[in-house]
């Protein structure tokens, strides 16, 4: 079984079931309460999982009031403004890697697809059985890892322009000295312009933005490790920790106070 550091954050008086997420590769998956988030952006593609019940996803997913769309599952794209509503229960946000085909491949196999966004997945039901089996510790990470993999594409067969992977291992590898673009286009060989270009016609997502994810993790996995918000903020290599509340609500739509507040574990 994978090692899990937890409790990492607590409060004598929170309630409810942890909050966990668990990371490999790009991929990344929470499990916890919704916690109320208000609409944001996330900088790779999430699949939002309700375990317990159905939820509300504004329709369209920019929408914060109006119609909302009740579902167990929805694909959202990257960069894409979207608002949950009258959640109940354990969420599953499962982030996806830009470098596969997993957005793709989920989005052909939504059956109610839409202009923003994708509905009910036929893979839901799986999903819903694999990731409540991992939260009810009747499964332990590795075996759930692989049970995803399944559900998910292999990955991307198609040719990745070699320094644009270069680039991709120097941002993991120096998560927290958030290197400038200036520096990898220089490290690979390439102007800042046509890194831009290569790393967002790869993946998908905006280098800059998937810089931050990076950034985001690394800081994420130094909260898990029981490090304050401080600590944590110049992990991930930002300024101070405000910057990094203001960049992580941005993302994800609450403070990460939020979490530091309840009970998290987080799994490699």
């Amino acid at each position: 079984m994978a090692s899990l550091v937890r409790p990492c954050f607590q409060d004598a008086a929170a309630a409810g079931p942890a909050a966990r997420i668990f990371a490999w590769g790009a991929r990344a998956v929470y499990i916890g309460p919704a916690l109320n988030l208000s609409a944001h952006r996330n900088a790779v593609a999430v699949v939002a999982l309700g375990l317990d019940d159905a939820f509300g996803v504004g329709d369209p997913p920019v929408a914060t009031s109006g119609r909302y769309r009740r579902c167990r599952s929805v694909v959202i794209p990257p960069g894409t403004l979207h608002h949950f509503a009258d959640t109940r229960g354990r969420m599953v946000f499962l982030y996806l890697d830009p470098f596969s085909k997993d957005l793709a491949r989920l989005r052909a196999s939504a059956q109610g697809p839409a202009p923003h966004a994708a509905f009910d997945l036929s893979v839901e039901d799986a999903l819903i059985r694999i990731l409540t089996a991992l939260a009810d510790d009747r499964a332990d990470w590795t075996a759930t890892r692989t049970a995803l993999e399944s559900l998910l594409s292999p990955p991307a067969d198609r040719a990745i322009d070699p320094r644009v992977e270069t680039a991709l291992a120097m941002l993991h590898g120096r998560a927290g000295d958030r290197l400038s673009l200036d520096t990898l286009a220089v490290r690979v060989g390439l102007s800042e312009s046509r890194l831009r270009h290569l790393f967002k016609d790869a993946t998908g997502v905006p280098l800059r933005r998937y810089r931050l994810w990076v950034a985001m993790r690394a800081a994420m996995t130094a909260m898990a490790r029981g490090e304050t918000l401080t600590a944590a903020a110049m992990v991930g290599g930002f300024a101070s920790s405000a910057h990094f509340s203001a960049a992580f609500r941005a993302m994800f739509g609450m403070e990460p106070s939020r979490l530091a507040k309840g009970r998290m574990a987080i799994g490699e």
